[in-house]
Order: structure tokens, then C-alpha cells, then sequence
């Protein structure tokens, strides 16, 4: 361990670094304990430079330093986040940095906001924020760079708290967005145009490429597939084309990454053969190479993971004309460093982990999968299977505890499929460039976007013919961050064995393995509470009654819908359960009675309103939980008379006005009343009749 620790520095800083940003978000120490803790360690690590004897001392000293410098870091980020928007309406000035992206029924906008009026209030002034413009005529001609005037309130991050749901907020917060408004047709108005950034020159160069796909008449699949894969533009992507490259594992093509950067690398190398004899010519080829790479990047619009894949490559490069083989794992550290120094909060980014662990795996599992296959001792084309084979393998082989922790799936088939899409990709991204590069020259353009279109299509076709096939993707059970961990630890014990063979490192992979397989069968063999949850969406109003993990219904007073589906999914997932039974209507069995949207359930009494028939019912009837959803009218007097209840839920579906006006009068009349679109997901206990956010399963 210590000599591949001097023979790799860099590893000995970032992986403390990184740790230190992971502890800092998690505990609750103040910027001021973590500057002390970095001043004492960086005057250790300077005061044990002169006793030879203290090497030790001082390696753990500079590492301790590391630390606290990924502390400091993360609280500077934060702090930038700081403070929140205030809910005050403002007069705001912002201008576009990305091309703003119309949907069905709003316009889609990065922009960076400033508040002009002040706060008096002390909230934020400015930031980075996305504005929802109402479809019209002017939203649709908005450029980058332009700017705009509004009067709107700006509305903070926030979750729905649905269980199991996608973390928005933490999402927005890696982007570094602040909050989001929509602006209704006429609130805005244009006010000119700001100097364009270098990112937003990149972003406009970008455009370009896309209205030259526009033009050579490409299918609408077959240009979002190029944008994506050539330029990283995947607005145009739909649900049905990114389910079929996850569910065969190949959707890190269209995520424009370090496998990008590496094909065009393998281009250039191939186009400009080494002349190790010639220094000069050696120095001019690598300085061309790093330019094509950062011109390619450009073009790309300079994303942060193309970023730092071209500092990857870039450092190869150097080291080339140094002469030098250069540490990989020393330049993947490097770029780790540089990146989360500048920005921490990358280190949470699932693009980040997803790059760093199939780099890191590459270089680690790489050289002995190649050496179990003996790559060196066959011909080229068993050479070039072989090599595409265990790339592919480690690749998904490092991945593995991210995929299942944030996907909850694993593509059988990924190895048949990379060695589809790697290769397609790779002719893909050389004919997109030669598209580019003639795009002057009609007749020419022409037939290259001819043999483009093909490839592509011909790439799409067969991904969706591997996703046919049976058992595509495979639903793996639930996992929680420390499972995660200890099936990633799993994987490095693992490979430890291959690479040293040494009876510590086999120990330590029985115990890991053993130590996950019992935290997975505790997850598993958890008790479970028959509970109702109230899921916080504006689509479909419905109760969730969950009797066992095989046994639970969906009550609504609408048809299933896909909107519903996917906010049903992650819970059912993180619970463990079974597909539930859909009920519109009254139904009755040995778990359940509902009749008029009268729900009895495990001694629990729920009474479900969408409009004022309830008028008309003459009798009087206790129950645990009113539940208001949209098209409720009527007095809440009136309807607590006959319907007396302990508390009053309003669904996210039920109109403003309604939910402000039954707010008020049920604090007239002394009862609790929550509103779902606030509070979150809501779980209601069936053993104590106590509700709580977003507990369901736990």
C-alpha cells in the first residue's frame, strides 16, 4: 500500500479530500472548528519535515490537512447557496445562459436572476434560478444572451417528499440553481443583451450543430440520439429512447463523458501515428491533439463532465511529451482535486461518481482482466474483441453499487450491447465530424448525412432489438446507502484478491460480503405497519392502503395514469411491495370497505371528497381523516357536522383558493389541517392513528 501510494501522490490527497466534503455534509461541525482543525494539521504536517523519523507523522498529517481542506470547501459552497429566496414578490432583470427549451405548455429557461428592488427581508439578490415561460411567440424566439425584466415571486427548491422520489432539490443544489418562477404571457419583456460568457459562446456554437442536423432532415430519434451523443444535447431525448439504452446498459453513450473524449483521443492517435525519434514532432502532434480535444469540447458546450474528461486526456498528453509514462491513477486524481476544489459539490454529482468509478475500475481491473484473457497472444481481431469485452465488464463492474443504489435495475445483456454501441459510436462521432467539417460543401454534406443518418438508426435498431430480448433488465431488490457501500467495499476486496492474492485481502471480502448479506436480509425482514399513504402529486388524487408487502390498493376517483406511475414507483421499490390493486368505485374484501368514498381500513375511517355531493348524505358519521381533493366545494362546517373528524387533509390537487379558504376555516373552528402540498407525502399509522412525513415502509 505505501509504494503504490508514492508511486501515485495524487491518490493520497484526493481520496482524503473527497472524504472530508462527505463529512462535512453529514455532520454539523461550523466553518471555524474546521479552519482550526486545518491550521493544526498543515503546522504538524510542516514541523515534521524536519525529523526524518516522522515520515509517517507527516503523511498522515498532510492527509489529515486534505481533510479539512474538503471541509472548508464544502461550507464556502454552501454558504454561496446562502440565503434562500424570499417569498415576497420582486422585480427581477435576468439574462438567458443556455437556450431556452420550449415543452408543451412552458418554456424551459436557465437564466441568472437579479433582484432589482432589494429585500428588506434579507433574502437572496441574485442567483442562478430556472424560469417557466408561458408558450407564446416571443418565448419562442429567446436566445442565449438576451435579457429580460419581470415582477414574479421566486420559488425555493424543494421536494415533494414523496417516498423513494428523485432528490430535486439536491439536484438543482450539484447545478447550482437557487430557485424557479413561472412567468404567465406579458409579465416580461425583453431588455437587450449581455456580453456573452466563454460557456455561452460554446452553447451557441452548439446550437449551430443542432440546426445543421435540423437541416439535413434527420427523424426526430435519430437527431436527439446525435445531439445527445455527439454534442451532449439531450432536451430532445424521449422517455421511450432513453428506457431502451438504460435497459440494455448503454445509456453512458448518450451522457457526453470521458467516453466521448476517449474516441475522439483513439481518432486522433490513429490519424497521427506516434514518431517517438522525431521530439519536436512528437510535441506538435500532442499539442494538436489537445487543441482538437478542447475544440471538440467547446462545441460541446463545455459541460462539466466533458470538462474534466479533455483534463484527463490533457495530462496524457503532457505527459507524452515529457517523455513519460504518466500514473493514470495519478491523473484521475489530479482531475478529482481540480474539480471538486472548485466544485464540491460535483462529488455528489451521479455523473461524477458514474465517470471517476468506471475510470477508476478501467485502470485498476483493466491490465489482469486483459492479462486472464491473454490479450497479447492472439491476433488483432480477438485483440480488439477482447480488450471491448473487458472494458465494457470492469466498466459495469465498478458501477455496479451506484446503478443499484440510484436505478434499482441491472442490464443482462450489457456486454451483447456495448459491443454494439461502442463501436457504432465510435463511426457515429468520426461521420458527425466529417458532417462538420463539410457542412460548407452541399453535395458532399449531403452524402455524409445519408451514411450518418443510417448508422444512427441502424445503432437505435438494434439496441431496441437486445432490449426485446427476455430478461433485458433485471429489478434488483432495495438498497439503502450503506448496503451500497458495502457492496462497493465487496467489489475492492475483490479485486484486491485478484491483483495480490493475499490472505488478508480474501478475509476481508468473505466479511464484507457477509456484513451486506445480513444489513440485506435485515432490510428485508423488516416489520411492517399497515399504514395509508397520501402521496403528494397534482395528478391524481388517491389513497394508498397498504395491508402486506403483496397486499395493497390504490383508491382513487380517476383511471390509472402514467403521471401516478411514476410517482408510485420509487415508494413501491423502497417498500418492497407488490403491484397494487387499482379501485375506482366501491369494492369491498376482507382488508378493505369503501362505498361512496367511505373508507374503512384497519380500524381507520377516511372520507374522500372531489366535489358537493356530500350535501345530500343524511347520515352522521365519525371519521379519522377528511380527505379534500380537487373539485371539493362546500362549507367546512357544514361538512364536519356530518362527517366529525380529527383531522383534515388537503391533496395537492385541490385549487389555491380552495386550499387557503379551508385553511381558514378550520382554524375558526379549532381542527387540524394539513396541506399535502406543503407538508409532503403523508403517512397515517394504522396501529396509532399518527401521521407523519414520508415514512411509508420504514
Amino acid at each position: 500500500m505505501s509504494s503504490s501510494l508514492q508511486n501515485n501522490p495524487l491518490v493520497g490527497l484526493a481520496v482524503p479530500l473527497m472524504a472530508g466534503v462527505a463529512l462535512a455534509s453529514l455532520c454539523a461541525v461550523t466553518l471555524d472548528v474546521w479552519l482550526l482543525l486545518l491550521l493544526a494539521f498543515a503546522l504538524l504536517a510542516a514541523l515534521s519535515l524536519f525529523f526524518e523519523r516522522l515520515s509517517l507523522l507527516f503523511s498522515a498529517s498532510v492527509m489529515a490537512t486534505m481533510l479539512a481542506v474538503g471541509a472548508v470547501v464544502w461550507h464556502k459552497d454552501t454558504v454561496s447557496m446562502l440565503p434562500r429566496w424570499s417569498e415576497t414578490k420582486g422585480t427581477f432583470s435576468a439574462y438567458f445562459l443556455e437556450t431556452p427549451r420550449m415543452g408543451d405548455k412552458t418554456t424551459k429557461c436557465l437564466a441568472m436572476l437579479t433582484r432589482e428592488d432589494g429585500d428588506s427581508l434579507g433574502g437572496r439578490l441574485s442567483g442562478l434560478c430556472y424560469l417557466y415561460l408561458a408558450n407564446c411567440v416571443e418565448a419562442e424566439n429567446l436566445a442565449i444572451g438576451e435579457k429580460i425584466t419581470f415582477s414574479a415571486k421566486i420559488k425555493n427548491p424543494q421536494n415533494a417528499g414523496n417516498p423513494g422520489e428523485f432528490d430535486y432539490e439536491k439536484f438543482l443544489y450539484i447545478k447550482g440553481v437557487t430557485g424557479t418562477a413561472y412567468l404567465p404571457i406579458y409579465s416580461w419583456e425583453k431588455a437587450g443583451r449581455v456580453e456573452p460568457t466563454l460557456r455561452m459562446r460554446a452553447l451557441a456554437l452548439r446550437e449551430k450543430v443542432v440546426a445543421l442536423y435540423e437541416r439535413c432532415g434527420f427523424g426526430d430519434e435519430v437527431r436527439s440520439v446525435l445531439s445527445a451523443l455527439t454534442i451532449g444535447d439531450k432536451s430532445e431525448l424521449t422517455r421511450e429512447i432513453k428506457d431502451t439504452y438504460s435497459s440494455v446498459g448503454a445509456s453512458h453513450v448518450l451522457a457526453l463523458s470521458g467516453l466521448h473524449i476517449g474516441i475522439f483521443y483513439m481518432i486522433l492517435s490513429t490519424l497521427l501515428p506516434a514518431w517517438r525519434s522525431r521530439r519536436a514532432y512528437t510535441i506538435l502532434r500532442e499539442i494538436l491533439i489537445i487543441s482538437i480535444i478542447w475544440g471538440f469540447a467547446f462545441v460541446a458546450g463545455l459541460s462539466p463532465s466533458i470538462v474534466r474528461a479533455a483534463i484527463l486526456f490533457t495530462l496524457f498528453s503532457l505527459g507524452r511529451c515529457a517523455r513519460r509514462d504518466g500514473s493514470s491513477l495519478n491523473a484521475l486524481a489530479f482531475a478529482a482535486i481540480a474539480i471538486i476544489i472548485f466544485s464540491p459539490r460535483s462529488l455528489f454529482d451521479v455523473s461524477f461518481q458514474l465517470s471517476f468509478a468506471a475510470v477508476l475500475s478501467i485502470i485498476l481491473l483493466l491490465p489482469p482482466m486483459r492479462r486472464l484473457l491473454a490479450c497479447d497472444r492472439h491476433g488483432k481481431l480477438y485483440n480488439y474483441a477482447a480488450d471491448l469485452l473487458s472494458v465494457s465488464f470492469v466498466a459495469q463492474l465498478g458501477t455496479l453499487p451506484i446503478i443499484w443504489y440510484c436505478f434499482g435495475s441491472f442490464p443482462l445483456y450489457f456486454l451483447l450491447a456495448n459491443i454494439v454501441v461502442v463501436p457504432a459510436s465510435f463511426l457515429v462521432m468520426s461521420t458527425a465530424v466529417l458532417l462538420w467539417l463539410t457542412s460548407k460543401i452541399a453535395f458532399v454534406s449531403s452524402g455524409i448525412a445519408y451514411i450518418l443518418g443510417t448508422l444512427t438508426q441502424l445503432m437505435n435498431s438494434l439496441l431496441k432489438f437486445i432490449e426485446a430480448l427476455p430478461c433485458a433488465k433485471i429489478a434488483l431488490p432495495y438498497i439503502d446507502a450503506l448496503a451500497a457501500w458495502g457492496v462497493a467495499f465487496s467489489l475492492v476486496f475483490a479485486a484486491a484478491m485478484i491483483l495480490t492474492k493475499r490472505r488478508s485481502a480474501i478475509t476481508l471480502f468473505f466479511v464484507s460480503v457477509f456484513a451486506t448479506a445480513a444489513w440485506a436480509v435485515h432490510l428485508h425482514s423488516a416489520d411492517h405497519r399497515d399504514y395509508i399513504q397520501i402521496y403528494n402529486t397534482s395528478q391524481c388524487a388517491a389513497l394508498h392502503l397498504v395491508a402486506s408487502r403483496d397486499t395493497s390498493y390504490i383508491l382513487s376517483f380517476d383511471e390509472r395514469d402514467d403521471d401516478f406511475d411514476y410517482v408510485l414507483a420509487p415508494a413501491m421499490r423502497r417498500a418492497r411491495m407488490d403491484e397494487p390493486l387499482w379501485v375506482v368505485g366501491d369494492y369491498e374484501d376482507e382488508n378493505v370497505v369503501s362505498r361512496g368514498g367511505l373508507v374503512e381500513f384497519r380500524g381507520r375511517r377516511v372520507k374522500m371528497l372531489c366535489d358537493k355531493s356530500w350535501q345530500e348524505d343524511s347520515l352522521c358519521v365519525p371519521v379519522d381523516v377528511l380527505f379534500l381533493c380537487r373539485g371539493f366545494k362546500g362549507a367546512m362546517e357544514e361538512l364536519l357536522e356530518k362527517y366529525p373528524a380529527k383531522r383534515v387533509i388537503m391533496d395537492a390537487g385541490l385549487h389555491a383558493m380552495s386550499r387557503r379558504r379551508v385553511a381558514k376555516e378550520c382554524g375558526l373552528l379549532g381542527v387540524d389541517c394539513v396541506d399535502v402540498s406543503v407538508a409532503g407525502a403523508l403517512c397515517l399509522s394504522c396501529a396509532d392513528g399518527n401521521l407523519s412525513p414520508n415514512d411509508a415502509g420504514k
